[in-house]
């Protein structure tokens, strides 16, 4: 019984890792070989790598309205295709006393 809830928190070690840009099948043979609790204490403790990769979202890039492809906010000319860009205005919250 002890080897089954072992191997199935070993596999969601993997799952974890994976989703957080890591090999989950080399995370899940290191929680196997190791600890389960241990694995995951190790990949919660590591960065995600989708965040070191710079992959755009929506809260740091844009599309480009002419080439559709995602460019920095703060950008003012299109490293693609070297559209000049209109600055998006920064929206001002609603006081909560209205």
């Amino acid at each position: 019984m002890v080897f089954v809830f072992w191997v199935v928190f070993s596999v969601i070690v993997g799952i974890v890792a994976s989703s957080r840009g890591r090999s989950g099948f080399g995370w899940f043979l290191l929680a196997c070989v190791i600890s389960p609790l241990l694995a995951v204490i190790a990949v919660a403790l590591l960065p995600s790598k989708f965040a070191t990769l710079g992959i755009p979202t929506p809260e740091t890039h844009v599309k480009c309205p002419d080439c559709a492809e995602f460019v920095r906010k703060e950008a003012k000319v299109c490293k693609h295709c070297r559209a000049k860009l209109e600055p998006t205005p920064m929206l001002e919250p609603k006081p909560y006393y209205e």
